[in-house]
Order: C-alpha cells, then structure tokens, then sequence
C-alpha cells in the first residue's frame, strides 16, 4: 500500500485546478517534515483553510478526521526514513555511475551532480519541469527528498499566481533542451530567472554553448532516443539522492 506522501504526490502532480485541495496538498508538502506539530487549528491559521476544506481533503484520502490523517502521515514518515536508510546500506553513487552509458569523464560528471547536491541544499524548493513521463520518473527523487525537509513539486501551468523565487531550484528535463528557451520565455514574468535552472538534456550543443541561461547542463549521453534518455534520468534521479542522503542527511 502506498504510504500517503506517495497518494498526495499523485494527486499534486496529476493534478489540473488549483483549488483547496491543490493549496492543502501543497501545504502539507511543504511542512512535511513537521506535521507532527500541526493540529487542525494551526493548519487552518497559517494555510489560511476552513475546517471543511482540510477534512474533505483527508476523506479523499480515506481518513474521517484530521486527527487520524495526522497520526498516518507521521508513522508514514517515520516508516520512509527507515526505508531510506535500509535501502542506503551497500551502495554506493559509483555503482550507479558505471552503469551510465557515459561517454565523458566520469570524474567530472560526479563533480556536476555534487554541486547541484549542494546547491539544493543550500535552496528551499526544487520545481521540477518537463514531459509526463520524465517527470514520473522523478517521483521516488521527490519522495525521498521531501522526507530530508526538502520541498519538491513539479510545476503546473494552471497556477496563475505562481511564483519562482531566489531560493529556487529548477531542474528541467528536455532530450533537445529546445523547450528550455520558450520556457524561459512563458514564465518571464513569474520570476524564473531568479531561480537556479538545471538542464537536464541529451543535446551535447548546450554543454559545449550554454545559451539557454540554465546555470547547470547535465548532458547525458545519446541520440535523442526517448527510452535511453528516460532510463538514465532515473539513473541520474538515483544517485543524487545517494549523493544527498550521504553527505547533507545522515
């Protein structure tokens, strides 16, 4: 069964209004970590909800009251750091890596995945922006990350008042990176460009001439080739989780 950070993601990313349903999820992604401390009352004071609102949200979910939701999502959390720290046990990112079909300097790509690492922990909230398959692939990433106290969504056009912020991380999924630029673009006046862009692409171009404006480009090797690019975005989803669990979790 899954545990109810994985059923609220599924609706978050599925997700096509931005209703109370929509801002509840996202509330409770962004205090993950905390909702121990959150009663009901708290949560309709800060999240600004009625009462109605947040228990039609939990019996969505399957629980009759707030308070039984709560006590779910906490023994949840406690239950998916066990789970990390099990699966975490003899492996390693270097396993992974040679496992990539890397044509480059192994050396270098490591030193690029552990900058943006650090840069996501140095930053509040990663947005993640692409097609529905990459970014479903990016789930786990963003299971995991939540539960380290880091908020993870994916972007969603329908939010008219959505905002990117400084203290942003954007990691953007493109085979060509051609969508990258009318991205850029679209969002110009939601402040996309005071967050930090990471260009996950198979285009080599924009390795060797970053003109996009991404701060980051990790190229991936390949010929545009859909299922060769989606397999080792996973690879490379998995070991910046390693990355990160290793040296700014434990």
């Amino acid at each position: 069964m899954d545990i109810v950070l994985s059923r609220i993601l599924k609706y978050l990313n599925g997700c096509l209004d931005d209703d109370h349903m929509y801002r509840i999820g996202l509330f409770i992604v962004h205090h993950y970590v905390e909702m121990e401390d959150y009663s009901l009352q708290r949560v309709m004071d800060e999240g600004g909800f009625q009462e109605d609102e947040i228990l039609d949200f939990c019996q969505h979910l399957g629980f009759q009251t707030y308070e039984e939701f709560q006590s779910e999502l906490v023994a949840d959390y406690m239950l998916r750091v066990s789970q990390i720290r099990a699966r975490m046990l003899g492996i390693s990112a270097s396993q992974l890596i040679e496992q990539l079909d890397a044509s480059y300097d192994k050396d270098t790509f490591i030193k690029e995945l552990e900058q943006i690492c650090e840069l996501i922990f140095k930053k509040k909230r990663v947005i993640i922006i692409g097609a529905l398959y990459p970014t479903s692939i990016a789930v786990e990433f963003q299971t995991d990350f939540i539960t380290f106290g880091k908020e993870v969504i994916q972007y969603h056009h329908f939010v008219k008042d959505f905002q990117f912020q400084k203290d942003d991380v954007v990691i953007f999924i493109s085979a060509t990176g051609r969508t990258l630029h009318d991205y850029l673009k679209e969002s110009a006046d939601q402040n996309i460009h005071d967050a930090k862009i990471v260009l996950l692409t198979q285009n080599v171009k924009y390795k060797k001439k970053n003109d996009l404006g991404a701060d980051y480009v990790v190229q991936v090797p390949g010929r545009f080739d859909g299922i060769q690019f989606n397999y080792q975005i996973m690879m490379v989803f998995d070991i910046l989780r390693i990355y990160y669990y290793t040296k700014y979790y434990i």
